[in-house]
């Protein structure tokens, strides 16, 4: 009888730094490496891919790690997956295990991870492929709804926030760049100053309501206190009031 395996799923990790910073490098100097654009466009094809993948199976929809055939489940952490082709099983808890803190989810990208999705397989040309990848890893999260929470590429490339920012900002340019690329880079700097005079703008309103909260508090300490006097000084009254009659 042939054993039942476990086997966790394995995800597709984000593109390396250092080799969008090279491509880069090399676009600046007019250099087209059609094989590193390849390499850092098929790279960021197979993340998109993943990033559906553990969407699905957070949406309801497990698939096997060995012939990816679809599991439904229905989020019990001790639903038990089973793949009866490949012999393999695994409970529920442990295959979400297996994508948290990834940065598989990627919420408020999902048009412009289609259309990468959709536009890089049909691209013919080495100079649409560099478009499209300089594209999507200028996005920023809800940007279509106006958002700008955070910069899409933290799900493709890697880093938090601020360093995806920073490294984003410090690409190369050159008159040799593609002018789509150059005209993204001022849109991606526009996006940038935004997003900071949004938190900028976020960060008042909150200081503003901790403000307001704080200042009713201590006008309800206020009051308590006055009310608390008042009934006191009632008290003390009526302790005035009885000795005299006594």
């Amino acid at each position: 009888m042939t054993s039942i395996r476990h086997d966790r799923p394995s995800w597709a990790g984000r593109v390396p730094r250092h080799k969008i910073a090279e491509l880069y490098r090399k676009d600046a100097l007019g250099i087209c490496d059609e094989e590193l654009i390849d390499e850092v466009g098929i790279g960021l094809l197979v993340r998109i891919r993943e990033i559906f993948r553990a969407r699905e199976a957070n949406s309801g929809l497990a698939r096997c790690p060995l012939c990816r055939r679809g599991i439904a489940h229905d989020f019990d952490p001790a639903f038990l997956l089973r793949c009866e082709t490949c012999n393999w099983e695994l409970a529920w808890s442990e295959f979400q295990k297996s994508f948290q803190g990834k940065h598989l989810i990627a919420s408020g990208m999902t048009a412009f991870l289609k259309e990468y999705l959709e536009k890089y397989q049909v691209a013919k040309s080495p100079q649409n492929k560099m478009i499209l990848i300089d594209t999507l890893i200028h996005r920023y999260h809800w940007e279509l709804e106006g958002g700008l929470t955070g910069p899409g590429a933290r799900d493709l490339i890697g880093g938090k926030p601020q360093d995806v920012i920073d490294f984003l900002n410090e690409l190369s340019y050159g008159t040799k760049s593609n002018p789509d690329i150059l005209a993204t880079r001022q849109e991606w700097l526009d996006k940038v100053r935004a997003s900071r005079a949004q938190h900028a703008e976020a960060a008042q309103e909150r200081q503003r309501k901790a403000e307001d909260k704080r200042q009713k508090a201590e006008e309800k300490t206020r009051r308590g206190i006055l009310k608390k006097q008042a009934r006191e000084t009632g008290l003390a009254g009526q302790d005035q009031e009885g000795a005299i009659h006594d």
